[in-house]
């Protein structure tokens, strides 16, 4: 199987490129036994990713909208420490 990425480009176009996927799992642990903090530091990071690859700024704000908008819930407290951590870092 390939996995898809897109890269966005300067010029408004997106950049395509195949990864094969190298195993079916997606964890060695599953989600359920995993600890709700380590969940949260994780959306956050996903987060983080996401508005970085679209060109957005990471704030709280971002963080908490894509977080909901994906259907999850974190602690209130995890996206503006993750924001902080983030701001003016070269990602």
């Amino acid at each position: 199987e390939q996995l898809v990425l897109l890269k966005p480009l300067s010029d408004g176009a997106q950049a395509a490129r195949s990864v094969p996927i190298q195993s079916p799992a997606m964890a060695e642990v599953p989600a359920a036994e995993v600890p709700q903090a380590e969940k949260d530091e994780l959306f956050c990071c996903y987060a983080a990713m996401i508005l970085q690859d679209s060109g957005l700024e990471i704030t709280e704000e971002s963080i908490n909208t894509l977080i909901k908008t994906a259907g999850g819930s974190i602690e209130p407290f995890f996206p503006a420490l993750f924001a902080k951590m983030c701001k003016g870092k070269d990602l």
